[in-house]
């Protein structure tokens, strides 16, 4: 019985080699068709792959019957090869096997990762514009972030809180920090900074930012024109111009403001220049029908002009308003019942005031240009000077008056009667002027200065100064 196991054990081993023998070449067969795939490895690689195979193969079927061959020369079994070789050291034709499976499933493997990786690049492709857009609107974001920060040494500020501090330099101190950096120099060159610059020096008060496209250039235009001015003044530099007027008529008063001239004759006639148009013949006012009519006519005893309207007074005690745009007719008349001492018209507002004797009269002109009285107030001296206070648009009217030896200020708003300023025992005024805080006025004889800081009208502080008249 042990003989015929042996035998069968002998015919079983022969047959599993020769279905290896049969096996091999479909591995290496299949091997080389799944190389061969679109996105498997390249055809050089397959071609390696499939050589060093084929040499492996022949070396294990060469060992194999050499194996064999011995075996059956020595009239032995093969697996009592197999076990020789072995312990000679030679590798097994299983362990190929099993590396060649590795590889195929490795191929497989590869194969499958790269397939996925493609299809979700693919899919992904989208979310990556998004978020590369995304990604640009915060760089963008971040960018105007670190254009409106202001760098300051060692902090950073916002635009608006270093435009602040910039507010206090001047042209030089501005030029200087205009060299620091591109951030400073934006700052220190912007349109806002040198529109506060050129008002805080008197410049275009009643401009706005958008008046100019560049208010550097504007405001050296203005220091250079009156640099020119001071100096053509110092050095008597300039052209001088004649203003022509009738033969034979008296000059009696004249009053200029911007580029107007308006000037009185004692004929009764008014008339009034542009200076910005000099070959332009002056514009002959017409008066009042009143005054024209009287034969001989009124001399003109006091003119006023203004930006808008030109004002006159004739000795007959009428008053006429022109508009400085229009002329012709008067658009405003009215006449006291006696000769006109004071005279004067605001430079800034349409507001005019006049005195007869002890009467004083106050005239000013509404929304819609309609002209109506709104104060009229008697003194207990005739009134001789007075002026109103500049600088008072969307304000009530002031008007400071002298009177004999007195000062007073007349506020029609607050108050019917004048309020005494001022008043000086002994020193008749002869001259009187005002500004938004102060009243001056000179007397006939030299002597002495008064502060009188405890006089107060309006909200306003005057104070009184003496010195020759």
């Amino acid at each position: 019985m042990a003989d015929n196991e042996l035998v069968a054990f002998r015919e079983r081993w022969n047959q599993e080699l020769k279905s290896r023998k049969e096996e091999n070449p479909l591995v290496c067969a299949s091997s080389s068709s799944s190389g061969d795939d679109p996105g498997q490895l390249g055809h050089k690689d397959l071609n390696k792959s499939c050589n060093t195979l084929k040499q492996k193969e022949s070396s294990c079927t060469e060992d194999e019957r050499s194996g064999g061959n011995a075996a059956a020369e020595a009239g032995q079994p093969q697996y009592v090869s197999i076990a020789h070789s072995l312990l000679d050291g030679r590798t097994s034709p299983l362990l190929d096997r099993i590396q060649q499976e590795k590889m195929r499933r490795k191929r497989q493997y590869h194969n499958m990762t790269n397939m996925c990786s493609v299809s979700r690049q693919q899919q992904m492709q989208p979310q990556r514009k998004v978020k590369k857009e995304e990604e640009l609107v915060d760089q963008l974001i971040q960018d105007l972030n670190e254009v409106n920060d202001i760098p300051f040494f060692d902090v950073e500020l916002p635009y608006e809180l270093a435009m602040k501090i910039f507010e206090f330099l001047n042209c030089a101190e501005l030029g200087r920090c205009a060299q620091v950096s591109r951030a400073w120099r934006v700052l220190a060159e912007d349109g806002v900074l040198w529109f506060r610059m050129c008002q805080r020096e008197g410049y275009h008060q009643d401009a706005s930012v958008s008046s100019s496209p560049c208010w550097k250039s504007t405001l050296r235009d203005c220091r250079n024109s009156y640099r020119a001015v001071c100096s053509n003044w110092k050095n008597r530099v300039g052209c001088v111009r004649q203003l022509q007027f009738e033969l034979g008529k008296i000059l009696c008063n004249v009053s200029s403001c911007d580029s107007f001239v308006l000037a009185g004759y004692t004929s009764g006639d008014v008339r009034l220049w542009n200076t910005l148009h000099w070959d332009l013949t002056s514009s002959y006012l017409k008066t009042n029908s009143l005054s024209a009519n009287t034969h001989p006519r009124p001399h003109v005893s006091h003119v006023q002009v203004n930006s808008t309207v030109a004002a006159a007074s004739y000795e007959d005690g009428c008053v006429d308003l022109w508009s400085t745009e229009t002329g012709g007719e008067p658009i405003h008349h009215y006449q006291s019942p006696g000769r006109i001492q004071a005279f004067g018209l605001s430079l800034d507002s349409p507001v005019l005031v006049s005195a007869t004797g002890t009467k004083v009269r106050l005239d000013s002109a509404d929304d819609y240009g309609h002209w109506r009285t709104i104060c009229e107030t008697k003194l207990p001296k005739t009134v001789e000077s007075l002026t109103l206070v500049p600088n008072r648009t969307d304000q009530s009217p002031l008007v400071v008056l002298a009177a004999g030896e007195d000062i007073y200020l007349l506020n029609p708003q607050e108050e019917e009667q004048p309020r005494t300023l001022h008043s000086v025992y002994g020193h008749p005024v002869t001259c009187l002027d005002a500004s938004n805080t102060l009243s001056a006025f000179g007397v006939k004889r030299t002597g002495w200065a008064m502060h009188d800081g405890g006089n107060k009208g309006a909200g306003e502080r005057e104070e009184a100064k003496q010195g020759e008249s």
